[in-house]
């Protein structure tokens, strides 16, 4: 009896490690990555959960990982610059209505945070779905909504305020 009790023992001793083993084998890793090679999400599923992920991928199907992709007016913003700001035929010093003609700024000093949405390109520090750009920067802004303000000085670069969201945003931070 007791040599039976011992040999179920090593059996069971040798046979969990392998069970093991295996299930470490059925795990998948799925990695997500930007078109710049940034890593978004990395994910352990099981070999069956990563093909219907995959499957779900070549449909178009991105909402189980998390991505979401938004439409309208998804990019809000607030900027602040000493700088130059053009916006073609407007003479308004200050406004708060929806601008459908580009806006251009090149600012000297100043910061823009930007919370993303469907329509952007950023050369710019990003956390998340977060852009920001302090300093010298540039950029251009289509079918902006909100609040601006400008400030006109004599000796120093005009001060803008900018506080609303748009439909199409590109910054480029200058230092970067």
């Amino acid at each position: 009896m007791k040599k039976k009790i011992v040999s179920l023992f090593m059996v069971a001793l040798f046979l969990i490690p392998i069970s093991l083993v295996n299930a470490e084998k059925d795990k998948a890793t799925v990695e997500i990555f930007d078109f710049r090679g940034n890593k978004i999400m990395e994910k352990e599923v099981s070999y069956e959960k990563a093909k219907e992920i995959e499957k779900e991928i070549l449909n178009g199907d991105f909402g189980m990982l998390g991505i979401k992709f938004d439409f309208g007016f998804s990019n809000y913003l607030i900027s602040y610059g000493r700088g130059k700001v053009y916006i073609p035929f407007s003479k308004e010093r200050c406004f708060l209505r929806f601008m459908l003609r580009p806006i251009f700024f090149n600012y000297e000093k100043g910061f823009t945070i930007v919370k993303f949405g469907a329509n952007y390109l950023w050369k710019g520090k990003s956390l998340g779905d977060y852009g920001m750009m302090f300093r010298s920067q540039c950029g251009m802004m289509l079918g902006f909504y909100g609040l601006h303000i400008k400030i006109s000085w004599k000796l120093r670069p005009d001060t803008h305020i900018f506080v609303g969201g748009n439909l199409l945003l590109v910054g480029k931070d200058k230092i970067l």
